[in-house]
């Protein structure tokens, strides 16, 4: 065989000629589903931490006080970049979504914080009245 003629493996792209990528996505053994209501998180120099959540509110009140457990169901761990990329993809995909089926309306009333407490003066979160 001559040189012309063997077989040529991992040959670079010319230049200018595009490089096909293939990208095969799978789950892992152990992946799972989680149904979110909403997310908590916090953000260094290093990544971004996004807490998903849902509430588990309790039956009647206690001394005038209705009680409501947030459990996290997981934490994903972000570099800057895949934040912005997340933050990029959600919205292209919400403008998508409310353009096929109409405006998504946000609560009206304040959001519980980390800790467990409304972010305002109010003890009234939506759909726990």
């Amino acid at each position: 065989m001559t040189e012309e003629n063997m077989p040529q493996k991992n040959v670079p792209a010319q230049p200018g000629q595009p490089i096909e990528i293939v990208i095969e996505v799978s789950k892992e053994e152990d992946f799972k589903r989680f149904y979110a209501i909403g997310a908590i998180g916090v953000n260094n120099i290093y990544d971004f931490r996004v807490s998903f959540y849902n509430d588990d509110p309790e039956l009647g009140q206690r001394n005038g006080v209705k009680k409501i457990q947030r459990k996290i169901g997981t934490e994903v761990i972000l570099s800057p970049v895949a934040a912005k990329e997340l933050a990029r993809w959600l919205t292209q995909n919400v403008k998508d979504y409310e353009t096929k089926f109409g405006e998504i309306k946000g609560q009206s009333g304040p959001r519980g914080n980390s800790k467990g407490t409304a972010d305002s003066d109010s003890t009234v979160l939506d759909g726990y009245a």
